[in-house]
């Protein structure tokens, strides 16, 4: 029996990746105009605008506008799990890969003060919606802080963090620096919203930092240095880019009584549905 395919088969093999190829480009097009406008801007016909489709072919890979938005939710997430799970994981388990985590998702954010973070700027638009694109938002943003709940422990486990530590307390207030971060660079034009942001998160980190967590951190690769990161016009944030990654100081301890460890939250998964792999675990 031949391997090759039939002939019969190739033109239907043909369709099948261009449309692929169409579906990916309509989504990464939609996704710039949601970064720029919110989910609430893009439109069918926008989109058919820009990409100079008409409506009928837009709507052929997406059936319906709320599809489309659901389908740009998705990508995105995909798309923030790449640039800033994916290559924590490849840390060692504990502290190092948490502070990798976290430099990651500031060069992650120091890009999308410029383009648009749908993450928070979304859970604005539908916190008090309801309905598939309030659901989808509140999946993506569990998700993600239970991805950093699950690495705060993971470091606490190892004896990188105090035994004491609040987890969920900490995860509280990360995510409280990136949002104001977010919030000062958008809308104040602040010119060191992340280098505040940056300072915030080694302080939180060297205020629960072990010695065996210090001494992780030394052997432990040090994260890549953060590239030049967008600031919102009219210009970036003066030594915002070549800031200092997080570290620990030297010489500090927790002081804190053991305690057993609060049980953590029940997690949804950020990742897209149907998969059954967690990026953050070993």
């Amino acid at each position: 029996m031949s391997l090759l395919p039939s002939l019969s088969l190739l033109p239907a093999a043909l369709r099948l990746r261009k449309g692929d190829v169409t579906r990916a480009a309509i989504l990464e097009a939609a996704l710039h105009i949601a970064r720029r406008d919110g989910l609430e801007g893009l439109t069918i016909g926008a989109l058919a605008d820009q990409l100079r489709m008409s409506k009928s072919g837009v709507f052929a890979h997406f059936g319906s506008r709320q599809d489309l938005q659901l389908a740009v939710l998705g990508e995105y997430a995909r798309l923030f799990l790449a640039d800033v799970l994916a290559p924590a994981v490849r840390e060692p388990r504990g502290l190092p890969r948490l502070r990798a985590l976290l430099e990651n998702w500031l060069r992650v954010l120091g890009r999308e003060l410029e383009e648009g973070c749908l993450m928070i700027a979304g859970a604005s638009e539908y916190d008090d919606r309801a309905g598939s694109l309030h659901d989808a938002m509140v999946h993506i943003v569990t998700g993600w802080k239970n991805e950093l709940l699950r690495a705060i422990e993971q470091a606490r486990d190892e004896g990188h963090l105090a035994s004491d530590l609040d987890a969920e307390q900490l995860v509280f207030e990360i995510y409280g620096l990136m949002l104001v971060a977010h919030h000062d660079a958008r809308l104040l034009r602040s010119r060191d919203s992340l280098k505040r942001a940056r300072a915030g998160l080694a302080r939180l980190l060297d205020s629960f930092g072990t010695a065996a967590g210090k001494k992780s951190l030394q052997v432990a690769r040090p994260p890549a240095a953060p590239k030049a990161q967008a600031q919102p016009r009219p210009g970036r944030a003066k030594g915002a880019a070549g800031a200092r990654p997080l570290l620990l100081k030297k010489g500090r301890s927790p002081g804190r009584p053991k305690t057993d460890p609060p049980t953590s939250a029940k997690r949804v998964h950020l990742r897209p549905e149907g998969s059954r792999t967690r990026a953050s675990g070993d």
